[in-house]
């Protein structure tokens, strides 16, 4: 049969391209197949060679000997793949080198078939969108495809599985720089509904991280796709998804909030005509009066931001409840970025209201995951001079995540009283505050830190240890200096006569008290 696999060798260097990236690859991932040994059950005749080729899962492939157009594989790849070429690379060894083959097809491209594939400028206007870019319901049928056959009763490599059918697809993305990062889009965005639709039919809870690496993709295409305008290629394509759009806030899910945040991407960064978000804004008006889901409350308010209609967004808002604070990162970035700030405050307004229900239902991890996006997009300096008053409300809604900002907050305004306060509510022990803000607050109002040398002297009078007296007897000595600088030391006498009556069978207290001298033989 060498006779066969050597015509057939050279059929195939006549299809692929030396000058294609995309041959390229393929001809180095085939080679990279064969080479690690992953071909097996190898079987030949007079017509046709099969066998198998173990990539990520296994596939099964074909070569038909004289036509190499009809040879296929199981794989999703339409055309020649790198598991056909694997296989021939198997094949072709057994009657000759694949090295030598290799270089016979590099050096095909030469100076006369460069010169083939010039055209003229009328010709290229004439040329019809190339075959890989042949529509919406081809790039669909891919997608659907490559995810058929996928085992989803063993969750541990579900998920594995599943991005990698996604990498196979980018892998094969269209030639052309422009349209890359829209198939990308659009290979994302399908996944999530494929991957969505069989984690509701079997119950599966676990593919968080795989919606959160589809939601990467999403914004890594989007930010390539809106530095430039779209050509009129793109316009059924666009059309699809704005369309097709809805179903993420209509289909049923586990993974509501990654379905909702790629809803917000699109109609953000993609759709940015005025008539576009009108049009949808009217949709979802119509959709929440007979399906009144959350989610769809939540596209509504989205539209509403988008359109400038602030009044509809407040009220949906108000009426949402706590569970509007997990959404608001994304409005409240939005609108910091665009530097709509008289928009930004509003909506700080109204969502710092939710924001404790929300903080006391939410996991620890939510907790301080909201906290830390929630403050990302407050310039609080900014606020701090613009709208002093909003900004505290925030500090106390949040509290106590927003202790140490609050608190510097409080001490940079010179609102003593009130940062005592907070340290008193926060528990903080007293050997633990910043030094230099006791003695700042110490020179100008002493009287302030009287309430925090009480406290910590109590508490640690009550731990009943030698240390903790040690201690307590110190802090008394700094309380009898703030008495006297007050001109009250009458009372502090009282004070201590009263505390040394109380604790007259602590005879190690009173022993601390006489080495600091406080009590004189």
């Amino acid at each position: 049969m060498s006779e066969e696999i050597k015509q057939y060798g050279k059929q195939m260097q006549e299809l692929l391209d030396p000058a294609s990236d995309i041959h390229q690859k393929l001809v180095q991932k085939g080679l990279l197949l064969y080479r690690q040994q992953l071909v097996y059950n190898k079987k030949m005749s007079s017509t046709e060679i099969t066998g198998k080729v173990q990539d990520v899962t296994p596939v099964q492939v074909t070569l038909t000997l004289g036509n190499p157009s009809t040879s296929h594989c199981s794989c999703p790849q339409e055309g020649i793949c790198r598991h056909q070429l694997a296989l021939f690379f198997s094949a072709y060894s057994e009657n000759g080198s694949v090295f030598e083959w290799i270089q016979d097809w590099k050096r095909e491209e030469s100076t006369t078939s460069i010169l083939a594939h010039i055209k003229r400028g009328s010709d290229l206007l004439k040329e019809k969108t190339p075959a890989t870019l042949d529509g919406v319901e081809a790039w669909l049928a891919r997608f659907r495809h490559a995810y058929q056959g996928i085992d989803p009763r063993n969750e541990f490599v579900l998920e594995v599985t599943c991005k990698n059918k996604y990498r196979s697809l980018i892998e094969y993305a269209p030639v052309e720089r422009e349209w890359k990062p829209l198939y990308q889009l659009f290979a994302a965005y399908e996944s999530m509904k494929i991957v969505n639709q069989l984690c509701s039919e079997y119950h599966i809870r676990t593919f968080k991280r795989f919606f959160e690496f589809m939601l990467d993709e999403v914004d890594e295409a989007l930010k390539i796709l809106t530095v430039s305008a779209a050509p009129f290629a793109f316009d059924p394509f666009l059309s699809y998804l704005r369309e097709n759009s809805i179903f993420l806030l209509k289909e049923s899910s586990y993974y509501e909030y990654e379905l909702i945040e790629l809803y917000q991407l699109l109609w953000t960064f993609l759709f940015k005509q005025s008539i576009w978000r009108k049009l949808e804004y009217n949709r979802l008006s119509d959709l929440v009066k007979i399906d009144n889901r959350k989610r769809i409350k939540i596209g509504l308010i989205h539209l509403a931001i988008m359109c400038g209609d602030d009044d509809t967004a407040i009220e949906e808002i108000q009426q949402y409840g706590g569970e509007i604070a997990s959404f608001s990162s994304f409005w409240l970035k939005y609108l910091n970025e665009q530097k709509l700030y008289n928009r930004l405050y509003l909506y700080l307004n109204t969502i710092a209201a939710f924001v404790p229900s929300y903080l006391e239902n939410a996991s620890e991890y939510d907790r301080y995951a909201f906290i830390r996006s929630f403050f990302q997009f407050i310039n609080e300096g900014v606020l701090a001079e613009q709208n002093p008053l909003l900004l505290e409300k925030i500090y106390i809604q949040t509290l106590p995540h927003t202790f140490y900002q609050y608190s510097d907050y409080l001490f940079t305004k010179g609102r003593f009283k009130e940062w005592v306060e907070l340290q008193q509510y926060k528990g903080i022990e007293l050997e633990f505050i910043d030094r230099s803000r006791l003695e700042a607050i110490g020179k100008s109002r002493p009287h302030l830190l009287m309430p925090l040398y009480h406290e910590a002297i109590e508490h640690l009078i009550a731990e009943r240890n030698r240390d903790s007296y040690k201690k307590a007897v110190r802090y008394l000595k700094k309380l009898r200096t703030l008495y006297k600088k007050q001109k009250t030391s009458d009372i502090w006498e009282r004070f201590f006569e009263s505390l040394l009556l109380k604790t007259k069978r602590l005879r190690a207290f009173h022993e601390e008290c006489k080495r600091g001298k406080l009590i004189h033989a």
